[in-house]
């Protein structure tokens, strides 16, 4: 159990011009010494036992010193038996950094943590936090983590929508609740029961219901299909297409994991830590993405992206711009057809994860978690059985060859329906 005392240090360094020192409170925990500054100083000859005498302030002064010892003593039987787990300097800091009183500042930790991103060579999320943050500092010139409750929330949602953020303000919400848990795990430590964030508005803030597209970022089999068989005339068109498909032969691969891509190892396998989770990762290299990786061999990496252009992100916007044009140019061709033909006009290099995981779900009907296995998902409330588990990348590998073997087999739904027109024909 922990003791609180008023104490004074007389040596000459403690010792102001007049002659005065500072009062302090001495918390003994297990034998250990630790001390908390106050507003209070004293004659150090007129300061005995923890009290101060010989003066018309005394009473005064033992009276505030009572009540800063009597305040950090009931600070610390707050924390309860978890005291039993924390050095003395833990507690000095649970002591001084009450919940009631302690703030932080939430743009200052946002600005950090986006920083700590970058750093860490996650810029692809650093990128997508930066439009909240900007947004919020317009909203607020200050924001502690104690004004976020769910009132501030609404709130600022409002503000979005009356400065022209419409389709997006979802996204930003969602951003913002990223950033206010990283917060939380940051400062709190339920295990010692030091809460410095004791609140979470977002539990009871309602995200608004997401509108998505008839094609929701993914392509079925037969549209996948299409542009696998789709004539580039360009070499940038080419470019693009081959590498949507490699993404998806590769497990739906993000796109700064494929640009980065080192060697296969002799196994016939790319080993790589995921940029977004910072998971270990392996892929075994089947002959469709060997014959792409083989037009595109790089000097020390996999693909030669990284001597084509200078990072992912610019990479990535033109192969993106080249997708948006083949979707384009493969709804010409099938209106021609059926002049009621869709085909989406929105393509993009994360389509390639997203459709990798439908056709294993729907078409393969491999299990949920085996999907999640494939992906690299890292899932919360398994992180401490995935500590026990060697997973077995076979599980991976006869996954991914069904899906390849399933976008092989099936037939382009534009041979269907030609197909179908001449039994009806011939009928």
């Amino acid at each position: 159990m922990a003791t609180f005392k008023a104490v004074i240090l007389t040596g000459d360094i403690h010792i102001r011009q007049d002659n005065t020192t500072n009062v302090k409170i001495r918390i003994v925990h297990k034998s250990k010494p630790a001390y908390i500054s106050t507003d209070l100083y004293v004659n150090p000859k007129k300061f005995k036992d923890g009290q101060v005498g010989g003066n018309d302030n005394a009473n005064f002064l033992n009276s505030r010193i009572r009540d800063e010892i009597n305040k950090y003593t009931l600070r610390y039987w707050k924390i309860g038996s978890l005291a039993d787990k924390l050095t003395v300097n833990e507690i000095k800091e649970r002591v001084i950094s009450d919940a009631e009183d302690f703030t932080i500042d939430f743009i200052d930790f946002a600005d950090k943590y986006v920083e700590s991103l970058k750093k860490q060579g996650k810029t692809g999320s650093a990128r997508g936090l930066t439009g909240v943050i900007a947004n919020l500092k317009r909203f607020r010139t200050s924001i502690k983590f104690s004004d976020i409750d769910t009132h501030f929330l609404n709130e600022f949602v409002d503000f979005l929508k009356a400065n022209g953020v419409k389709n997006a303000v979802d996204n930003y919400m969602r951003e913002f609740r990223l950033l206010f848990k990283a917060g939380i795990e940051k400062y709190n430590d339920e295990d010692r029961g030091i809460i410095r964030i004791p609140h979470y508005p977002f539990r009871k803030f309602k995200f608004e219901k997401i509108k998505r597209t008839t094609f929701e970022n993914r392509l079925t089999i037969d549209q996948v299909k299409l542009i696998n068989n789709y004539k580039c005339e360009r070499e940038r068109e080419q470019m693009a297409k081959d590498m949507f498909m490699l993404s998806i032969y590769l497990i739906g691969i993000n796109s700064v994991d494929l640009y980065n891509l080192g060697k296969p190892d002799k196994g016939g396998r790319v080993n790589y830590t995921r940029a977004k989770t910072g998971r270990d990762y392996s892929i075994k290299l089947e002959p469709e993405a060997i014959e792409i990786i083989s037009r595109y061999e790089g000097e020390g990496r996999l693909i030669n992206m990284s001597a084509r252009y200078t990072n992912y992100l610019d990479w990535q916007k033109y192969v993106n711009i080249e997708l948006k044009k083949i979707g384009q140019s493969i709804l010409v061709e099938l209106r021609k057809e059926d002049p009621e033909a869709s085909f989406p006009q929105n393509i993009s290099t994360n389509w390639a994860r997203h459709t990798w995981a439908t056709i294993a779900r729907n078409d393969c009907r491999i299990n949920k978690d085996d999907v999640a296995l494939c992906l690299g998902h890292e899932d919360s409330d398994n992180k401490v059985t995935d500590v026990y588990i060697q997973y077995d990348y076979s599980i991976i590998d006869e996954s991914n060859r069904k899906v390849l073997d399933t976008l092989i087999e099936k037939k382009p739904f534009i041979e269907e329906k030609k197909k179908r027109g001449r039994k009806k024909a011939s009928a």
